[in-house]
């Protein structure tokens, strides 16, 4: 297979190499960083709903939609890319896909772990050390081939992640801060002196040999150039940015495998938070009518989540 170890590359390069490499039917590994911030949506994104577009222009932040899964993340160079491209009838690919996860994230896991971080798999692609997020990964369908993506936190910017995103108000913001920080964890938690991306990659580069065979290093030839420019162009173009995606009649930021971040309007002038970890409401809060929480609180932490639960809390209680 062959080895893509690329170093710094540019935001857009950074999503738009793999697609090439996948649309041309090239089987690869691609290990990369960019070397600006960004914000890259999941395929099926809602621009309108997920992102804070004026603040994002006004600090100079682009945006680009990759056609993988996952939601919305901010990228920049305190974080380092893997990207596995295979064709879709490689006899690695189990015919259920995403129990494909288990085997790529091998190579993250150890690398992890070879740095003290114990860390584990939270299927289907989430990497946990501590019951924390430590890693975000994704994968879809592009051309004939499939690409699985993940990454290395090697630190994170907790503050710009919450402002990228289009949130109802200040309380959300704040409490989105608070979710992250206490769901997500990145090497700079657990190590004094961080690896530098040769380090890093040189780990990556033995476990995914284990795993998968020989890696034949190599540099981006002019075919995948002038195919991942054509790509970077329309992954940022306003028209692919502006296709309608999923779309909730009210607000919810996934935090991490199985735990949400949720608000909706209560009466006129509150807003009711809520946090669900694993199918259950672990927290909630009524911003504007806290006399409120203490019996909310206790009617509803515990509860099984439903799609329709913060519909049915009474507004006039």
């Amino acid at each position: 297979m062959e080895l893509y170890n690329l170093g710094g590359v540019s935001w857009w390069e950074s999503q738009a190499l793999y697609h090439a490499l996948a649309y041309l039917g090239r089987e690869g590994l691609i290990l990369c960083y960019p070397t600006t911030p960004y914000v890259c949506l999941g395929l099926h994104d809602d621009l309108e709903q997920e992102i804070e577009q004026e603040y994002c222009r006004m600090r100079g932040i682009p945006l680009m939609r990759r056609e993988t899964g996952g939601g919305v993340v901010y990228l920049d160079s305190y974080q380092v890319f893997f990207q596995l491209v295979l064709h879709k009838d490689n006899p690695l690919l189990p015919l259920r896909r995403d129990r494909f996860y288990r085997r790529f994230l091998q190579p993250a896991l150890r690398l992890y772990r070879h740095f003290g971080v114990p860390a584990e798999l939270k299927a289907p692609a989430d990497i946990v050390a501590d019951g924390r997020k430590c890693s975000g990964n994704a994968s879809g369908d592009i051309g004939e081939c499939v690409a699985y993506v993940g990454n290395i936190l090697i630190d994170f910017d907790f503050r710009t992640m919450s402002r990228v995103l289009r949130v109802p108000g200040t309380a959300f913001r704040q409490r989105l801060q608070i979710a992250m920080r206490e769901h997500m964890t990145v090497l700079a938690d657990w190590l004094d002196d961080l690896p530098g991306y040769s380090e890093l990659t040189a780990v990556l580069i033995e476990e995914f040999s284990g795993e998968f065979g020989e890696l034949s290093p190599r540099l981006p030839d002019t075919e995948l150039l002038e195919r991942a420019s054509r790509i970077g162009a329309r992954l940022a173009s306003s028209d692919w940015l502006s296709l309608p995606g999923r779309r909730l009649p009210y607000r919810r930021v996934k935090i991490a495998e199985g735990i949400y971040l949720m608000e909706r309007r209560f009466g006129r002038e509150g807003h009711l938070l809520a946090v669900v970890r694993e199918g259950r409401i672990a927290d909630l809060e009524v911003i504007g009518r806290s006399e409120l929480n203490k019996g909310l609180r206790k009617a509803y932490i515990g509860c099984e989540w439903r799609e329709d639960l913060l519909a049915e809390i009474p507004v006039n209680i």
